[in-house]
């Protein structure tokens, strides 16, 4: 399994997080969700091992209203 590391910039309450969570945790190849504390908000995402998922949850992040970003290490 791979964890991408995201971050995560707009208005996000209670029911946006909670919807955020649910809404990536029901694409193919994700297997969790963690969403952190603070502003830019870290997102991480477990994801299958050889998916090709950074691009989807990217541009899928940015469709629902969200200015994402990737981070490398």
């Amino acid at each position: 399994m791979n964890t991408l590391h995201f971050y995560v910039s707009g208005d996000i309450d209670p029911d946006k997080l909670t919807f955020i969570k649910a809404d990536l945790m029901a694409m193919s190849h994700v297997h969790n969700v963690e969403i952190g504390k603070g502003s830019p908000r870290e997102v991480l995402v477990d994801v299958d091992e050889h998916s090709n998922m950074t691009m989807n949850i990217l541009d899928h992040l940015n469709d629902i209203g969200l200015k994402a970003e990737i981070t490398y290490s």
